[in-house]
């Protein structure tokens, strides 16, 4: 939309004086032309050029879960960049999609379109669980299989679930497409609960000692536990970062074991386990 400044009232104004001030103290056509040009560029320079935004909202849409996440794999998932840096249009542009019709969720991570992804809920920080004892990494690797990990415990048991999606890390999420979950005792989050504490994950903010990359690996950890959260994002952990990001990754690294992720992964894509292992390091 472009917005100037009225010419039939300030400009007019302005114009009459400056050609009156050129013809009492100047008297001479020249500087009269010279006032003019300079009234003229004053008047196109006031106007600007300011960018409204459209979005276009489907008027037949009640926003449920369902309806997002249905709208998220069709529309969303698959386009490059998830429909950001002129991917996509309107809602098909994740960074619109989470504004406009997530923004009741009051998540850190709303803007991450891996979330929806995996299927997985945002954690609105207004409404922790205070008896919920739970640990998540989503991992978002450049050219590779994108997967998340999610340990809880539930009824006396340590519940470990292994999440796949068919996007393309680095340039577009894709939507959940393989899901195995293992019980354990308790004494496995109960061991995955006490690293974090002693790594110190529930006062650790940023970790200025990587700059980040371009390619690589974003990890994001969350936990919640005693009505607490925290969420930490990481590049590449296990080569990037001081003593306790790497701890965080060998933490990664040992549920991503459990879940035998490795494993259903040769399966799912038939790629070999020599590649895999360079693909996905331990350490």
């Amino acid at each position: 939309m472009i917005k100037c400044f009225r010419f039939d009232t300030w400009g007019f104004s302005l114009f009459n004086q400056q050609i009156q001030w050129g013809h009492y103290n100047s008297g001479g056509s020249l500087m009269k032309e010279l006032i003019s040009i300079v009234t003229f560029l004053l008047l196109v320079f006031s106007c600007r050029q300011e960018a409204k935004e459209i979005i276009h909202l489907p008027g037949n849409i009640n926003w449920s879960q369902d309806s997002i996440r249905k709208y998220f794999k069709d529309s969303i998932a698959h386009r490059m960049y998830n429909g950001r840096m002129g991917q996509g249009d309107s809602l098909n542009d994740f960074d619109k999609f989470s504004k406009y019709i997530m923004s009741g969720t009051k998540a850190k991570n709303i803007s991450d379109p891996f979330m929806l992804g995996f299927d997985e809920e945002y954690i609105d920080t207004t409404k922790i669980d205070s008896v919920k004892r739970w640990f998540r990494i989503s991992i978002n690797p450049v050219f590779r299989t994108p997967y998340c990990l999610i340990l809880e415990q539930m009824a006396g048991k340590s519940t470990l679930t292994l999440k796949m999606a068919n996007g393309h890390g680095g340039y577009y999420s894709g939507y959940l497409d393989f899901v195995a979950t293992k019980q354990f005792e308790d004494s496995l989050y109960y061991s995955i609960s006490q690293k974090l504490h002693q790594i110190g994950f529930w006062r650790i903010t940023e970790d200025t000692t990587c700059s980040g990359g371009l390619d690589g690996e974003i990890w994001t950890f969350e936990a919640i536990e005693n009505g607490k959260y925290n969420i930490l994002t990481r590049w590449a952990p296990l080569h990037c970062g001081n003593a306790a990001t790497k701890q965080l990754a060998l933490v990664g690294v040992q549920l991503r074991d459990s879940s035998r992720f490795k494993e259903y992964l040769h399966v799912k894509t038939g790629m070999g386990r020599t590649e895999i292992d360079n693909w996905y390091p331990d350490r």
